[in-house]
C-alpha cells in the first residue's frame, strides 16, 4: 500500500532547541533566528486501515495529554525556512520500529508492517545558508553511522529509492 505519515510536535524540548540553536549559530555566524521541530512517523501498512484501526494507531503514536500536537499533516509545512529531515537508514529496521510494530500487532493492527520515526527541523534564518553550513548543521543533528538525510518525504522504505531521491534533489 505504501507509506503514510503522522506528525507530532515538538521533537525537541525548549532547552535542547536552545542548545542546538547556539551550536548552529557558531557554525553560521548567527544566521539561525528560530527553530521548530517535529517527529514524522513513516508508517507502512499492507492494506488501508479502517477508521477504528486508525484511531488505535493515533492513540499509540500521540502523546496522551497533548492530542492537539499530533496530526496527519505536518506542523512545519507552509512555513518559511530551511526544512531538514533525518532518520534511520532504510537498509534495516530499527529496534524502535520492531517494538512499535510488535505493540501495533498486540493491539490488533496486524496490517502494520513497519514504522520508522524521523526528525524534521525547520530552520528560520536571517539569510540563506551556504552548502557548507547546511552540511555542518546536518552533522550536528544526525548520526552518520545509523541515520541519513531525507531529501524529500519518504514514499517507500526501499533503500535504493532514497538514493534516487537524493540524486534528484542534488542534481
Amino acid at each position: 500500500m505504501g507509506l503514510f505519515h503522522y506528525f507530532r510536535i515538538p521533537a525537541l524540548g525548549p532547552s535542547e532547541e536552545g542548545d542546538l540553536i547556539r551550536k548552529m549559530n557558531s557554525i553560521t555566524d548567527g544566521k539561525i533566528t528560530g527553530l521548530k521541530t517535529e517527529f514524522c512517523f513513516n508508517v507502512e501498512s499492507m492494506k488501508p486501515l479502517s477508521p477504528g484501526d486508525e484511531d488505535v494507531l493515533r492513540w499509540l503514536l500521540s502523546e496522551t495529554f497533548e492530542p492537539t500536537n499530533f496530526s496527519r499533516d505536518s506542523f512545519l509545512m507552509g512555513e518559511a525556512g530551511t526544512l531538514l529531515e533525518v532518520g534511520p537508514r532504510m537498509n534495516f529496521s530499527t529496534a524502535w520500529s520492531t517494538n512499535a510494530v510488535s505493540i501495533c500487532h498486540a493491539c490488533g493492527l496486524s496490517p502494520i508492517k513497519r514504522i520508522e520515526r524521523s526528525r524534521r527541523y525547520l530552520l528560520q534564518t536571517s539569510g540563506p545558508l551556504t552548502e557548507g553550513e547546511r552540511t555542518a548543521i546536518l552533522g550536528l543533528i544526525h548520526d552518520r553511522m545509523t541515520e541519513c538525510t531525507y531529501p524529500a518525504p519518504l514514499e517507500t522504505f526501499d533503500a535504493g529509492m532514497l538514493h534516487l531521491l537524493a540524486s534528484e534533489f542534488v542534481g
